[in-house]
């Protein structure tokens, strides 16, 4: 009785194709600025509000409630302007296809 064959994988199966370009470069940068964008809106709204929280609740007298609550309306306001600024991208985009 002898021992079945070995299982043999084929080369680069552990390869998660990063490599590989499936896109341009042009395109994924074009696409890497939008979302750069992103998040550095929405991590200033953020870090500004709850900074902003923090001096008044330092102000007020130190309730971590007022902390809390900047930070909630930072992140609602850099959420509202994101989705703002990614519709007025959207018209504009859609204004320049309209024209063919």
């Amino acid at each position: 009785m002898s021992a079945p064959a070995p299982f043999t994988r084929p080369p680069g199966w552990y390869r998660s194709g990063a490599g590989q370009r499936s896109t341009p470069p042009e395109v994924s940068k074009g696409m890497a600025d939008p979302a750069w964008t992103i998040v550095s809106r929405i991590a200033a709204g953020l870090l500004l509000y709850t900074g902003l929280g923090w001096l008044i609740s330092r102000w007020v007298g130190h309730t971590p409630v007022l902390m809390a609550i900047g930070a909630m309306v930072g992140l609602g306001l850099s959420m509202t302007f994101v989705i703002l600024s990614l519709h007025r991208d959207g018209s504009k985009a859609g204004a320049g296809d309209s024209g063919k």
